[in-house]
């Protein structure tokens, strides 16, 4: 009977799998017969919403990724999963086709999983400010609910927190999950590896697309730049020279009082600002510079690297940026009703630029102008490489202890953040910068740089430096005054009483 249901499900998978291609290639046509010489440069080798290589029927090219040759006995593989009320897409199982091509590209996903690895994956979806305590419950309890979850790095808690519990799987002991491979964020891997032997608790990936959502980056208003006569700042980016500076200098271009009497928000106004963005501007902004609040040492001993020069110098330019004058910097986040948030202020044309999260693509797709996508900037052309940090909910994969599974697990994961990058983090690229059925494809380039540097503070993840990085958002992010020197000497006591802590139970 269980061959018999396996067949009936491979054959409804090569179905829906054809009607995935037609759906899609129907969508491709739409989207490039309006526009001239649209190409599909920004999608080689992804094979984007087009479902190629997704089972043997539909494949037509080489398999770059070899499947472990095991059968899960029909049995159901379930992730815990964290939901918001903040606009993230939080589907991590999709229970048919529905014709939106996001939605489409997740059903597929799992039905070749599934079919490669003979399982059922489920999810449970739960608030993401209630995920710390169902974990702790059901693996203080022993029970073994669930094969995987996404943990939130820091949201009502940190993660940190169940780590030093023993409560997740070291990452690194599971032999079947590639680490060292693309599929993984392999910046926020590095930056999470803590103690002997680089021990590694949790991963990103592209399984949940809220993880890509989460990360911060900078919206430009295309129109209204080229209506100021600015260069799109997208080959500034290509070439390396997209710095604090640059970012600043479109700060001072976009503000504008335009016949407004104060720079002093108000719905019915018309003043124009350079940026717009909420606390997490700034520790978006000093992230973009390469510094952080933690180090690590080479035994993985983490070191705090507040009083670093750079890490001062960058903090101090950012406190300069968002300085509440002149109408170069809105901080605006109070309820989107309100008009009052960045996220209608730069829709409606009343900033040049915003900082954000990816998931506020969705919001700005239907918007009068054309947007655009940028990096975070560097602190300085002499910075090697962009960072764009991932904010609080950023979802992370961990494997619960209780899951005894692990190799077959790990296998199971590897597959499905191979093939979700592969065939859905592309669709999510395309539709996150598409308007009016024209693709963006200067973004698209800029996504590529913003997914492979995007990670957060594992300093936060921990709960090491919190006092300091919420004073820096609380203050700094809200244009307020803030005295960078005493803030940082007050709280180095606490913040390395907390590192010491933690320490002593990885050794």
């Amino acid at each position: 009977m269980q061959i018999k249901n396996r067949a009936i499900k491979r054959i409804c998978f090569i179905i829906f799998t054809a009607l995935f291609l037609l759906a899609a290639s129907m969508s491709s046509v739409s989207c490039n017969s309006n526009k001239a010489g649209n190409s599909n440069n920004a999608q080689t080798d992804n094979n984007v919403a087009s479902g190629e290589a997704q089972s043997d029927a539909a494949a037509t090219t080489q398999e770059q990724y070899v499947y472990p040759q095991l059968d899960g006995g029909g049995a159901n593989f379930l992730f815990l999963s964290p939901t918001t009320t903040w606009f993230y897409y939080t589907d991590i199982v999709r229970e048919s086709m529905d014709g939106e091509v996001l939605d489409d590209a997740i059903y597929t996903r799992n039905r070749f999983i599934e079919d490669k690895f003979n399982i059922n994956i489920k999810s449970e979806d739960i608030d993401i400010g209630k995920i710390y305590t169902q974990l702790k419950k059901v693996i203080l309890a022993g029970d073994d609910v669930y094969d995987a979850s996404f943990c939130p790095a820091f949201s009502s808690g940190n993660i940190g927190s169940l780590i030093t519990q023993n409560m997740f799987y070291n990452l690194r002991d599971i032999p079947t999950l590639n680490l060292g491979e693309n599929w993984w964020n392999q910046t926020m891997d590095k930056e999470a590896s803590v103690g002997a032997g680089n021990k590694l608790y949790y991963a990103g990936c592209d399984i949940d697309i809220a993880t890509l959502q989460s990360v911060s980056l900078v919206y430009i208003n295309q129109t209204m730049m080229s209506n100021l006569g600015l260069d799109l700042p997208y080959n500034t980016v290509r070439d390396g020279k997209w710095t604090y500076d640059a970012f600043n200098q479109y700060q001072k271009a976009g503000a504008n009082m335009n016949g407004d009497t104060s720079w002093k928000w108000t719905l019915s106004g018309t003043a124009i600002y350079g940026l717009a963005g909420y606390e997490d501007c700034a520790t978006a902004l000093l992230a973009g510079a390469g510094v952080s609040f933690i180090n690590t040492d080479a035994n993985g001993v983490p070191q705090l690297a507040v009083q670093n020069e750079r890490f001062i110098n960058a903090l101090t330019k950012v406190q300069q940026m968002l300085q509440l004058q002149d109408g170069e910097y809105l901080y605006a986040n109070s309820d989107p009703a309100t008009g009052n948030h960045y996220e209608p202020i730069f829709k409606s044309g009343r900033a040049l630029m915003a900082t954000g999260e990816l998931k506020a693509a969705d919001v700005f797709r239907d918007m009068p102008d054309t947007f655009g996508i940028l990096p975070i900037p560097k602190f300085d052309e002499t910075q090697p490489n962009y960072y764009c940090h991932d904010i609080f909910a950023c979802p992370l994969l961990i494997v619960p202890m209780t899951n005894p599974r692990i190799e077959f697990t790990g296998a199971v994961l590897d597959a499905m953040a191979y093939v979700s990058n592969r065939d859905v983090t592309p669709v999510l690229f395309d539709i996150s910068v598409s308007q009016k059925q024209l693709r963006n494809d200067d973004s698209i380039d800029m996504l590529q740089i913003i997914r492979n540097s995007g990670s957060f503070e594992v300093g936060c993840a921990y709960g090491w430096v919190n006092p300091l990085y919420d004073a820096i958002a609380g203050n700094v992010g809200q244009g307020k005054k803030f005295d960078i020197t005493s803030q940082i000497e007050k709280n180095i006591p606490k913040m390395q009483a907390n590192i010491d802590k933690t320490m002593e139970i990885f050794q």
